[in-house]
């Protein structure tokens, strides 16, 4: 019988892997929706399931005092965070943008140390540190060709509000997953990020969908089913298992992924680069999770 530590950390491993994937399938979408028709298109679907569902296991019976952490979740971490990402990513260039993200975890950790009085250990510095390290390996080529560019400071500033509006959405449900089940905190707050999302459609919405071919299609199905509710669901469900630190540095794990995907969906060329900085930067999430248990053997 499996603990609920090794539950949590497989959740948040499977979690990490659906959400590594997605770039590949939002990519392809957004370049024939555009990333805010994309996400509006996402949200119509998520918000159908997310009706159904808490009418249909009876999610809606929450409790007055939790409305306001709900509220905060939903629109500065949810809404917050897919807002901010799609803007800044369309500022940056990716492999710049993706190691400003890495900080994320820290922001997680940082803010779980001053609101939760969770304790910032030794190892959460020293995976931060060795993933960092590995995510500039990673993408050592990407931040080497663009050094010369000149990077949007609007878009520096949009990643990292982007980064602050996951930790806030993970703090703010960590005491809200000790009372609701984790679908139900998932689908309240994506419920109220929707109007947020819907309102980004730059095309009536019935037309969007009605544009879809079999591809797109397929593409939307995944990002709703498994990035959206499947991979968040997951997330909560871990993050309401371990401390907020030791979750948010499975958040590692995503870069790595997604470039696999990349090489194996897309063809993408896999380097040295690739392998080393994918294997400090997994070096870096195991510190983590296995650094206390053996220092305390």
């Amino acid at each position: 019988m499996l603990s609920t530590r090794a539950r949590a950390i497989i959740a948040l491993t499977a979690a990490m892997f659906l959400w590594g994937c997605s770039p590949v399938f939002m990519r392809t979408l957004a370049l024939s929706l555009s990333p805010e028709n994309s996400l509006a298109v996402r949200y119509v679907l998520l918000t159908i399931i997310n009706v159904a569902g808490l009418a249909l296991f009876g999610g809606w019976h929450i409790a007055r005092q939790d409305w306001g952490r709900f509220l905060v979740a939903g629109l500065a971490g949810m809404a917050g965070y897919n807002w901010f990402v799609n803007a800044g990513f369309e500022l940056v260039p990716a492999g710049v943008g993706t190691l400003v993200t890495m900080i994320e975890p820290l922001m997680i950790a940082l803010l779980a140390s001053v609101l939760l009085g969770e304790r910032l250990t030794i190892y959460v510095l020293l995976g931060v540190a060795m993933a960092i390290a590995g995510a500039i390996v990673l993408f050592w080529p990407d931040i080497t060709n663009t050094a010369d560019q000149e990077i949007s400071v609007r878009g520096l500033i949009y990643l990292l509000l982007c980064c602050l509006g996951w930790a806030i959405y993970t703090i703010a449900t960590k005491p809200l997953l000790q009372r609701y089940s984790t679908f139900t905190v998932t689908a309240t707050t994506m419920l109220i990020a929707a109007p947020v999302m819907l309102g980004l459609a730059s095309e009536p919405l019935p037309r969007l969908i009605g544009s879809l071919d079999a591809a797109q299609w397929f593409e939307v199905i995944y990002l709703v089913t498994a990035t959206g509710l499947g991979g968040t669901m997951l997330w909560n469900y871990g993050a309401a298992h371990l401390s907020s630190s030791a979750a948010a540095t499975f958040l590692y794990i995503i870069p790595v992924v997604a470039v696999s995907a990349g090489a194996l969906i897309l063809d993408e060329p896999v380097t040295l680069h690739l392998v080393a900085g994918g294997l400090i930067m997994l070096a870096g999430v195991a510190a983590v999770q296995f650094g206390p248990l053996l220092g305390k053997s």
